[in-house]
Protein backbone atom coordinates (compact mmCIF):
# COMPACT_ATOMS: atom_id res chain seq x y z
CA UNK A 1 0.00 0.00 0.00
CA UNK A 2 1.03 3.78 -0.98
CA UNK A 3 1.10 5.42 3.09
CA UNK A 4 -0.42 8.41 1.73
CA UNK A 5 -3.64 9.43 -0.36
CA UNK A 6 -3.67 10.60 -3.94
CA UNK A 7 -6.31 11.06 -6.90
CA UNK A 8 -6.50 8.30 -9.92
CA UNK A 9 -7.75 9.40 -12.98
CA UNK A 10 -7.75 7.01 -15.94
CA UNK A 11 -7.91 9.02 -19.48
CA UNK A 12 -9.15 7.33 -22.88
CA UNK A 13 -6.82 9.01 -25.13
CA UNK A 14 -3.12 10.43 -25.21
CA UNK A 15 -4.10 14.03 -25.85
CA UNK A 16 -6.48 13.82 -22.63
CA UNK A 17 -4.22 12.27 -20.60
CA UNK A 18 -1.72 15.00 -21.59
CA UNK A 19 -3.87 17.89 -20.70
CA UNK A 20 -4.67 16.01 -17.24
CA UNK A 21 -1.36 16.21 -16.26
CA UNK A 22 -0.84 19.63 -17.16
CA UNK A 23 -4.09 20.79 -15.28
CA UNK A 24 -3.26 19.38 -12.50
CA UNK A 25 0.35 20.22 -12.40
CA UNK A 26 -1.35 23.84 -12.16
CA UNK A 27 -2.78 22.13 -8.52
CA UNK A 28 0.40 21.20 -7.40
CA UNK A 29 -1.06 17.43 -7.41
CA UNK A 30 2.90 16.49 -8.64
CA UNK A 31 1.10 14.12 -10.98
CA UNK A 32 2.54 10.87 -13.09
CA UNK A 33 1.78 8.75 -15.09
CA UNK A 34 1.03 5.10 -14.47
CA UNK A 35 1.44 2.05 -16.41
CA UNK A 36 2.37 -1.23 -14.06
CA UNK A 37 2.93 1.21 -11.08
CA UNK A 38 6.05 -0.99 -9.40
CA UNK A 39 8.15 1.54 -9.27
CA UNK A 40 5.62 4.31 -7.65
CA UNK A 41 4.65 1.73 -5.44
CA UNK A 42 8.06 1.02 -4.50
CA UNK A 43 9.73 4.62 -4.40
CA UNK A 44 6.11 5.51 -3.03
CA UNK A 45 6.90 3.17 0.48
CA UNK A 46 10.28 4.72 0.88
CA UNK A 47 8.82 8.26 0.86
CA UNK A 48 11.11 8.91 -2.15
CA UNK A 49 7.66 9.66 -4.11
CA UNK A 50 5.04 11.58 -3.16
CA UNK A 51 2.53 11.57 -6.40
CA UNK A 52 -1.16 13.27 -4.98
CA UNK A 53 -2.57 12.23 -8.49
CA UNK A 54 -1.68 9.28 -10.55
CA UNK A 55 -2.96 9.12 -14.40
CA UNK A 56 -3.28 5.62 -15.86
CA UNK A 57 -2.46 5.18 -19.37
CA UNK A 58 -3.84 1.56 -19.65
CA UNK A 59 -7.01 2.99 -21.05
CA UNK A 60 -5.08 4.82 -23.67
CA UNK A 61 -5.77 2.14 -27.40
CA UNK A 62 -2.10 3.55 -28.56
CA UNK A 63 -0.57 2.25 -25.80
CA UNK A 64 -1.88 -1.22 -26.06
CA UNK A 65 -0.80 -1.94 -29.24
CA UNK A 66 2.00 -4.55 -30.20
CA UNK A 67 2.03 -5.84 -33.66
CA UNK A 68 3.10 -4.92 -37.09
CA UNK A 69 1.89 -2.27 -39.06
CA UNK A 70 3.32 -1.86 -42.44
CA UNK A 71 7.11 -2.51 -42.53
CA UNK A 72 7.28 -1.92 -38.58
CA UNK A 73 6.67 -3.38 -35.37
CA UNK A 74 4.66 -1.22 -32.63
CA UNK A 75 4.69 -1.32 -29.07
CA UNK A 76 2.60 0.09 -26.93
CA UNK A 77 4.17 1.48 -23.65
CA UNK A 78 1.43 -0.02 -22.06
CA UNK A 79 2.57 -3.76 -22.44
CA UNK A 80 4.12 -5.66 -19.88
CA UNK A 81 7.50 -7.04 -20.15
CA UNK A 82 6.19 -10.38 -20.13
CA UNK A 83 3.36 -9.94 -22.70
CA UNK A 84 6.76 -8.91 -24.77
CA UNK A 85 8.83 -11.95 -23.82
CA UNK A 86 6.04 -14.24 -25.09
CA UNK A 87 4.79 -12.65 -28.22
CA UNK A 88 8.48 -12.85 -29.22
CA UNK A 89 7.50 -10.70 -32.42
CA UNK A 90 11.42 -9.10 -31.82
CA UNK A 91 13.29 -11.65 -30.14
CA UNK A 92 15.98 -9.81 -29.22
CA UNK A 93 13.78 -7.37 -26.92
CA UNK A 94 11.73 -10.76 -25.66
CA UNK A 95 15.47 -12.51 -24.43
CA UNK A 96 16.33 -8.88 -22.55
CA UNK A 97 12.54 -8.27 -21.36
CA UNK A 98 12.39 -11.97 -20.03
CA UNK A 99 15.31 -11.18 -17.79
CA UNK A 100 14.19 -8.26 -15.81
CA UNK A 101 13.48 -9.30 -12.42
CA UNK A 102 11.45 -12.48 -11.81
CA UNK A 103 7.83 -13.67 -14.03
CA UNK A 104 5.13 -11.55 -11.02
CA UNK A 105 6.80 -8.47 -11.27
CA UNK A 106 6.97 -8.86 -15.26
CA UNK A 107 3.73 -9.30 -15.17
CA UNK A 108 3.52 -5.48 -14.01
CA UNK A 109 6.39 -3.75 -15.25
CA UNK A 110 5.54 -2.33 -18.76
CA UNK A 111 7.58 -1.56 -21.70
CA UNK A 112 7.21 2.68 -20.73
CA UNK A 113 8.04 1.93 -17.34
CA UNK A 114 11.25 0.59 -17.65
CA UNK A 115 12.19 2.49 -20.04
CA UNK A 116 11.89 5.53 -17.87
CA UNK A 117 12.54 3.73 -14.85
CA UNK A 118 14.96 5.52 -11.83
CA UNK A 119 16.63 2.92 -11.18
CA UNK A 120 19.89 2.61 -13.04
CA UNK A 121 19.45 -0.56 -15.31
CA UNK A 122 16.34 -0.59 -17.71
CA UNK A 123 17.56 -3.39 -19.29
CA UNK A 124 14.86 -3.17 -22.06
CA UNK A 125 16.34 -0.29 -23.02
CA UNK A 126 19.68 -2.47 -24.70
CA UNK A 127 17.82 -4.30 -27.38
CA UNK A 128 15.89 -0.98 -28.63
CA UNK A 129 18.77 1.20 -28.47
CA UNK A 130 20.74 -1.41 -30.63
CA UNK A 131 17.98 -1.70 -32.97
CA UNK A 132 17.93 1.93 -33.59
CA UNK A 133 14.10 2.07 -32.57
CA UNK A 134 12.10 5.37 -32.42
CA UNK A 135 9.53 6.75 -29.90
CA UNK A 136 5.99 7.98 -30.15
CA UNK A 137 5.52 10.97 -27.96
CA UNK A 138 2.34 12.69 -27.46
CA UNK A 139 3.29 16.48 -26.15
CA UNK A 140 0.62 18.92 -25.22
CA UNK A 141 -1.16 19.92 -28.68
CA UNK A 142 0.93 17.37 -30.91
CA UNK A 143 2.06 14.01 -31.73
CA UNK A 144 5.90 13.61 -32.15
CA UNK A 145 8.09 10.65 -33.94
CA UNK A 146 11.61 10.94 -32.88
CA UNK A 147 14.67 8.69 -32.95
CA UNK A 148 15.52 7.10 -29.44
CA UNK A 149 18.62 7.76 -29.57
CA UNK A 150 18.75 11.32 -30.64
CA UNK A 151 16.36 11.58 -26.51
CA UNK A 152 18.24 9.30 -24.53
CA UNK A 153 21.37 10.11 -22.66
CA UNK A 154 21.70 8.12 -20.17
CA UNK A 155 17.91 8.08 -19.58
CA UNK A 156 15.01 9.24 -21.60
CA UNK A 157 14.95 13.38 -21.94
CA UNK A 158 11.24 14.52 -22.23
CA UNK A 159 9.73 17.99 -21.39
CA UNK A 160 7.47 17.77 -18.34
CA UNK A 161 3.87 16.08 -19.29
CA UNK A 162 5.34 14.30 -22.62
CA UNK A 163 3.75 10.79 -22.85
CA UNK A 164 5.60 8.41 -24.21
CA UNK A 165 2.94 6.53 -26.23
CA UNK A 166 4.77 3.87 -28.28
CA UNK A 167 8.58 2.87 -29.71
CA UNK A 168 8.35 1.44 -33.23
CA UNK A 169 11.09 -1.12 -34.76
CA UNK A 170 11.68 -1.28 -38.49
CA UNK A 171 10.30 -4.80 -39.31
CA UNK A 172 13.78 -5.74 -40.84
CA UNK A 173 15.58 -5.15 -37.47
CA UNK A 174 13.48 -7.60 -35.72
CA UNK A 175 15.19 -10.47 -37.08
CA UNK A 176 19.02 -9.40 -37.20
CA UNK A 177 20.94 -11.86 -36.17
CA UNK A 178 21.94 -10.71 -32.14
CA UNK A 179 23.50 -11.95 -29.28
CA UNK A 180 22.59 -11.35 -25.42
CA UNK A 181 24.19 -12.00 -22.07
CA UNK A 182 22.91 -10.84 -18.30
CA UNK A 183 25.28 -12.01 -15.42
CA UNK A 184 24.56 -11.55 -11.81
CA UNK A 185 26.27 -11.74 -8.75
CA UNK A 186 24.51 -15.37 -8.73
CA UNK A 187 25.72 -16.11 -12.11
CA UNK A 188 24.94 -16.19 -15.79
CA UNK A 189 21.37 -15.67 -16.38
CA UNK A 190 20.27 -18.33 -19.50
CA UNK A 191 16.58 -18.82 -18.82
CA UNK A 192 13.65 -16.59 -18.05
CA UNK A 193 12.82 -19.12 -15.09
CA UNK A 194 16.49 -18.74 -13.62
CA UNK A 195 16.98 -16.99 -10.47
CA UNK A 196 17.13 -13.19 -11.44
CA UNK A 197 18.69 -10.62 -9.54
CA UNK A 198 20.14 -6.60 -10.93
CA UNK A 199 22.84 -7.05 -13.48
CA UNK A 200 26.39 -7.08 -12.94
CA UNK A 201 26.43 -6.64 -16.98
CA UNK A 202 23.47 -7.05 -18.93
CA UNK A 203 24.16 -6.83 -22.80
CA UNK A 204 22.29 -6.41 -26.43
CA UNK A 205 24.43 -6.68 -29.14
CA UNK A 206 23.09 -6.78 -32.91
CA UNK A 207 24.65 -7.30 -36.05
CA UNK A 208 23.26 -4.78 -39.33
CA UNK A 209 25.03 -4.12 -42.48
CA UNK A 210 28.28 -5.76 -41.21
CA UNK A 211 28.15 -3.50 -38.09
CA UNK A 212 27.93 -5.01 -34.54
CA UNK A 213 25.77 -2.58 -32.49
CA UNK A 214 25.89 -2.58 -28.49
CA UNK A 215 24.75 -1.71 -25.47
CA UNK A 216 25.33 -2.31 -21.87
CA UNK A 217 24.11 -2.26 -18.36
CA UNK A 218 25.00 -2.59 -15.02
CA UNK A 219 28.73 -1.49 -16.61
CA UNK A 220 27.76 1.96 -15.48
CA UNK A 221 25.45 4.07 -13.22
CA UNK A 222 23.22 4.26 -16.87
CA UNK A 223 22.45 1.82 -19.88
CA UNK A 224 24.21 3.20 -22.93
CA UNK A 225 25.32 2.53 -26.45
CA UNK A 226 28.92 3.40 -27.58
CA UNK A 227 29.59 4.29 -31.17
CA UNK A 228 33.17 4.27 -31.04
CA UNK A 229 33.10 1.11 -29.36
CA UNK A 230 31.19 -0.04 -32.36
CA UNK A 231 33.30 0.53 -34.48
CA UNK A 232 36.42 -1.34 -32.79
CA UNK A 233 34.29 -4.18 -32.57
CA UNK A 234 33.42 -4.12 -35.97
CA UNK A 235 37.18 -4.04 -37.45
CA UNK A 236 37.70 -7.35 -38.59
CA UNK A 237 41.54 -6.07 -39.23
CA UNK A 238 41.99 -5.78 -35.93
CA UNK A 239 42.76 -8.86 -33.39
CA UNK A 240 40.59 -9.44 -31.05
CA UNK A 241 42.87 -8.85 -27.82
CA UNK A 242 43.48 -5.31 -29.75
CA UNK A 243 39.45 -5.15 -29.71
CA UNK A 244 39.36 -5.62 -26.37
CA UNK A 245 41.57 -3.00 -24.80
CA UNK A 246 40.42 -0.33 -27.25
CA UNK A 247 36.63 -1.09 -26.56
CA UNK A 248 37.11 -0.36 -22.91
CA UNK A 249 38.43 2.74 -23.47
CA UNK A 250 35.35 3.76 -25.00
CA UNK A 251 33.20 3.59 -22.00
CA UNK A 252 31.06 6.49 -21.56
CA UNK A 253 31.97 6.33 -17.62
CA UNK A 254 33.91 4.96 -14.52
CA UNK A 255 32.85 0.87 -13.96
CA UNK A 256 30.63 0.32 -11.13
CA UNK A 257 31.69 -1.03 -7.70
CA UNK A 258 28.87 -2.07 -5.46
CA UNK A 259 27.49 -4.84 -3.38
CA UNK A 260 27.15 -6.96 -6.39
CA UNK A 261 30.51 -6.88 -7.71
CA UNK A 262 33.71 -4.19 -7.88
CA UNK A 263 34.82 -2.58 -11.04
CA UNK A 264 36.99 -4.77 -11.97
CA UNK A 265 35.00 -7.91 -11.74
CA UNK A 266 32.69 -6.27 -14.03
CA UNK A 267 35.53 -5.56 -16.61
CA UNK A 268 36.80 -8.98 -16.49
CA UNK A 269 33.02 -9.56 -17.41
CA UNK A 270 32.76 -7.73 -19.95
CA UNK A 271 36.06 -8.71 -21.84
CA UNK A 272 34.88 -12.36 -21.93
CA UNK A 273 31.32 -11.08 -23.28
CA UNK A 274 32.50 -9.06 -26.01
CA UNK A 275 35.34 -11.52 -27.45
CA UNK A 276 32.17 -13.85 -27.30
CA UNK A 277 29.76 -11.47 -28.95
CA UNK A 278 32.42 -11.16 -31.35
CA UNK A 279 32.79 -14.69 -32.01
CA UNK A 280 29.34 -15.14 -32.61
CA UNK A 281 28.77 -12.45 -34.57
CA UNK A 282 31.64 -12.25 -37.17
CA UNK A 283 30.73 -13.46 -40.89
CA UNK A 284 27.09 -13.69 -39.72
CA UNK A 285 24.71 -12.19 -42.09
CA UNK A 286 20.99 -11.71 -41.92
CA UNK A 287 18.94 -14.91 -42.51
CA UNK A 288 15.23 -13.06 -42.81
Amino acid sequence: MIPFNFEYYKPATAREAVDLFHTLQTRDKNPMYYGGGTEIISFSRLYQLYPKAVIDIKGIPECNVLEFQNDRLVIGAAKTLTQLQESNLFPLLSWCAGRVADHTIRNKITLGGNICSRLPYREAVLALLVADCEVVIQRKGETRTEPLESIFNQSLHLDTGDLLLQVTVNKSHTCLPFFSTKRTANGDVNYPQDRIGYPVLSTAFMKNSGRIHAAFSGLCPFPFRSHELEEVLSDQEMATELKLAKAVSYLPAPILTDIDGTAAYREFVLRNTLARAVEQLEGVNCIC
